[in-house]
């Protein structure tokens, strides 16, 4: 049994993080990477939705060979809104665009309604195989598919956590009596720290897949007005003055969130930089650019939404400091009570000191010198 119980541990141990990975990555690159969840049958039998595919993250001068089995956003056509797809090349090249298939579809996706060939810059990466067979982890994505709740019931969140308390807590008492004293050793002490990384960890998710980051390349002149391509604001005009949406915050919980926009251009003015959603409530917000100095700039604006469970005012600090710093601060605050019980509970941390000076002295008496 107790093989087993380790083996069901060290499972769910990959489970855990290979969906942290997952979603936790993409969040941060807006793409696939390294890990991705499936979301569709589209590529059945290959895999189904729900599996985990490792993936290569390709750079432009990657060469994609025919049967590659691809990772790619459209911007044109009828699919631009399916967000990421994964299916398979049938034949094209860099030059003229690629023709995609899914295993499952009768029809490749260039015959749907406006769907042009696949252009090398839509393409993320593809799926890294052994021989002619893709690396899939069966199911275990299904987790990152429910955690994307989250996103719009953030009410989850705090749930989770307590569930997570409680369960330790249940665990303590009732198995506490039951231990020997010999196999203890820091356990219980694991279970809290874990436990109140894993809070974090979640909370920390959560926020950040609500977040953006949005890139912006402009450029000011002393003559003339232009146009940059991928660029909203172009070439501008010493004095011009642009506006532009940025995007929408939105709370669809049950309680307030705390909204943060920052930048460090000083061309840049926007029109909220702190906010706090009630209930239902929506702000749609703009930046406008300013231009005053001549010369090329790729700046960036970064959209945060966190959980109220640090004042507003010191989170609009942190957030000035570093949006990461303020992600970081929040995130472990939920799992804080946990991860500290042990060096707070006067019986547990005298036991955890008396370990490691046994850990120690052990250490010490194997050294040559």
């Amino acid at each position: 049994m107790k093989v087993v119980s380790r083996i069901i541990n060290v499972v769910l141990v990959i489970v855990v993080l290979c969906s942290l990975v997952a979603a936790i990555g993409s969040a941060i690159t807006k793409e696939p990477m390294l890990l991705t969840v499936i979301r569709s049958n589209s590529m059945h039998p290959v895999w189904e939705r729900g599996d985990m595919v490792i993936i290569e993250n390709l750079k432009e001068e990657k060469t994609i060979h025919k049967e590659d089995i691809i990772f790619f956003k459209t911007e044109e056509g009828s699919l631009s809104k399916q967000g990421w797809i994964a299916h398979r090349v049938m034949s094209g090249s860099r030059e003229e665009g690629f023709i995609t298939k899914g295993d499952a579809n009768k029809y490749t996706d260039q015959s749907s309604d406006g769907t042009v060939p696949i252009k090398q810059e839509w393409v993320a990466g593809k799926a890294i195989t052994i021989g002619e067979t893709p690396i899939v982890i069966p199911k275990i994505g299904y987790l990152s598919l429910w955690a994307e709740k989250f996103q719009s019931n953030p009410l989850l969140i705090p749930v989770i956590a307590l569930v997570l308390a409680g369960l330790i807590a249940f665990g303590e008492i009732k198995f506490t009596k039951k231990r020997k004293k010999k196999s203890q050793g820091m356990e219980l002490q694991l279970i809290y720290i874990v436990g109140g990384l894993t809070i974090a960890v979640i909370m920390g998710g959560t926020m950040l897949t609500s977040g953006q980051n949005l890139g912006l390349a402009y450029q000011v002149s002393d003559k003339s007005q232009g146009v940059i391509m991928g660029s909203d604001v172009g070439i501008l005009k010493v004095g011009d003055k642009v506006s532009r949406p940025l995007s929408e915050l939105s709370n669809n919980g049950a309680f307030p969130l705390i909204g943060t926009i920052n930048t460090s251009d000083k061309q840049i003015e926007l029109s909220h930089e702190r906010v706090i959603l009630s209930k239902g409530e929506q702000i749609k917000s703009t930046y406008t650019v300013k231009a005053e100095i001549p010369g090329k700039y790729e700046s960036s604006i970064r959209v945060g939404l966190f959980y109220p469970f640090l004042p507003a005012s010191l989170i609009y600090f942190l957030s000035e400091q570093s949006y990461w710093l303020a992600l970081v601060s929040v995130s472990l605050v939920p799992g804080l009570p946990l991860m500290v019980y042990p060096f707070v509970n006067g019986k547990m941390r005298r036991k955890t000191a008396k370990l490691l000076r046994r850990k120690k002295r052990k250490i010490q008496s194997s050294l040559p010198f």
